[in-house]
């Protein structure tokens, strides 16, 4: 998907809950309107490949820690 696609379907979404939104007789529940926009917005993006700041944080540690134990091995191998 293009970055115009993606920000068309971005819009959907959001059209898609603003018209649920207001064609419902219920007391309006902005929580609920943001929690949907937010969980269809993030599913869109990650089938864009991108992640999370979390996921990212936790992807940037393991890589560190993979890092220190490739330096660990090749100081071994240079001193055998």
């Amino acid at each position: 998907m293009s970055n115009r696609e993606t920000f068309e379907a971005f819009i959907r979404i959001v059209e898609d809950k603003i018209t649920e939104f207001s064609d419902s007789n219920a007391k309006p529940n902005l929580d609920l309107l943001k929690d949907g926009v937010r969980d269809r917005f993030d599913d869109l993006i990650k089938s864009q490949g991108y992640v999370s700041k979390e996921e990212y944080e936790s992807l940037e540690m393991i890589a560190r820690r993979l890092e220190s134990r490739l330096d660990e091995l090749e100081k071994a191998t240079k001193s055998s």
